[in-house]
């Protein structure tokens, strides 16, 4: 089987890492399901199960004098989000496993034209765990310093250069963590037009019109309304509007003051937005999959004439027996 050729081309780059994530749309969505869904999950069961146990907490403690220690109020405390956080932590891992993952998914594509086994691909990162690790480890300290109003400029700019640290680190697997920015950023000189482009078309797509998209999509199927009124009966009841209302208004008078139907839009909101990213990030994976490719045949490492990792030879094998016509 001939592997598909990358074209050192944005459109063709573009267009491809649709055309691949289109064509394999339900198997994307399937691996994406638990680490996008079971973080919001667990996050809900977090505050439900506490703001009620918050709410029955005085009528527990008038029947049961045992609810009235400080020790069983932290321990019942505990026992209820442990669940809640154990399946957020556990979508959160998978969710940042995908970054790595999808790309030995993409260089599966270009070889077999298929997509398939997702834990064999997981197992690419997986067994480079606490490198992983030290790799996300890195880029969110780089966050928090860009975060600093004084250092928005030079992150932004940083930041177009170090986008293929986790390419590098899938393609690269000898590579160490600091090494991982810096081959990253070695790739992207002299292409930065180029890569801000990309970011700017995938960008777009994915963090503004799928998400006002499906905004619509929840408007006109009265689901905003549903989980807006779900949400004012519920974890909105546990914030103090008013007085944080008071609060600003005290520091503003002209302060457009929040309500719970405000609150409630914004929650439902920022979890569509949440849903869209996170299921759309095969496709910034892919893209930048083949970006990489691209440029690694432009700029392979010193002495060596390809700098990619061939896929495990029992992965294609297998593939090859499943598909096989």
């Amino acid at each position: 089987m001939q592997k598909i050729k990358v074209e050192n081309n944005f459109v063709w780059i573009i267009l491809a890492a649709i055309r691949i994530y289109s064509a394999n749309f339900l198997k994307f969505c399937g691996y994406m399901f638990f680490p996008v869904l079971g973080q919001i999950l667990g996050i809900l069961l977090i505050f439900c199960l506490a703001g009620l146990y918050t709410v029955y907490l005085p009528e527990l403690a008038e029947k049961y004098p045992a609810f009235r220690d400080f020790s069983t109020i932290i321990l019942c405390i505990i026992g209820i989000i442990v669940p809640g956080l154990l399946i957020f932590m556990k979508a959160f891992w998978d969710y940042l496993v995908a970054y790595g993952a999808l790309n030995s998914v993409t260089e599966g594509f270009l070889t077999t034209e298929k997509i398939y086994d997702f834990p064999a691909h997981k197992a690419t990162v997986t067994q480079y765990s606490i490198k992983f690790i030290g790799l996300w480890l890195l880029y969110s300290i780089f966050w928090i310093v860009a975060l600093n109003p004084f250092f928005w400029v030079i992150g932004a700019v940083l930041f177009i250069y170090f986008i293929l640290i986790f390419q590098v680190f899938s393609f690269e697997p000898e590579t160490s963590v600091s090494g991982c920015f810096k081959r990253s950023f070695q790739l992207i000189r002299g292409n930065v037009f180029r890569t801000l482009l990309i970011m700017l078309v995938i960008g777009t797509f994915t963090h503004v019109l799928f998400v006002q998209g499906f905004s619509v999509f929840f408007d006109f199927t009265k689901l905003t309304q549903v989980l807006s009124e779900l949400f004012q009966e519920t974890l909105v009841g546990y914030i103090p509007i008013d007085a944080i209302n008071d609060r600003m208004l005290s520091v503003n008078p002209s302060f457009d003051m929040i309500t719970p139907l405000k609150v409630a839009n914004f929650l439902v909101y920022q979890i569509v937005a949440f849903i869209v990213i996170g299921f759309t990030l095969p496709l910034r994976s892919i893209t930048w999959a083949l970006w990489y490719k691209a440029l690694s045949e432009e700029k392979p490492i010193r002495g060596t004439k390809r700098v990619t990792r061939k896929l495990d030879p029992e992965i294609i094998n297998r593939a090859n027996r499943k598909y096989q016509d």
